[in-house]
């Protein structure tokens, strides 16, 4: 039987392979999904008691069905070495998808001088780093 409209024919397997090679590993998903998000941080600011605030903007794609992000927070002495890290999931349910949204943070005093904070979403964490992942737990 000879098909009658093989671009069609064409495009219906090309749609098929699409759908059907996508990771079939849910934690392979997850990450592919964990790198489609940013956050960015806007600013900081340290309190008298030593607390730092984050401002930061969340943004992820509208078709996203990620529930949680897992970020690593930097902090940085005056030469832009680490001096203490920590990792927050942020509860991305109130986030509205397909455009940025601004959060803010709270992170309890340290011990050290911070003179600055950088932000990771982590898309390809090392295999150390992914028992810190909390959307990775199945």
């Amino acid at each position: 039987m000879k098909a009658r409209h093989p671009a069609l024919v064409a495009s219906l397997l090309l749609a098929v392979c699409l759908v059907g090679c996508g990771p079939s590993d849910p934690r392979e998903r997850l990450l592919e999904e964990r790198a489609r998000w940013s956050v960015t941080l806007l600013s900081w600011a340290q309190g008298a008691d030593g607390t730092l605030t984050l401002n930061a903007r969340v943004s992820g794609p509208v078709n996203s069905d990620l529930e949680r992000l897992t970020v690593l927070l930097l902090l940085q002495d005056a030469a832009g070495n680490p001096v203490d890290q920590e990792w927050r999931t942020l509860d991305l349910s109130g986030i509205d998808r397909g455009g940025p949204e601004d959060i803010m943070l709270r992170l309890a005093a340290r011990g050290v001088a911070v003179e600055g904070i950088g932000i990771d979403t982590v898309p390809s964490p090392a295999p150390d780093e992914l028992p810190h992942i909390v959307e990775l737990d199945l």
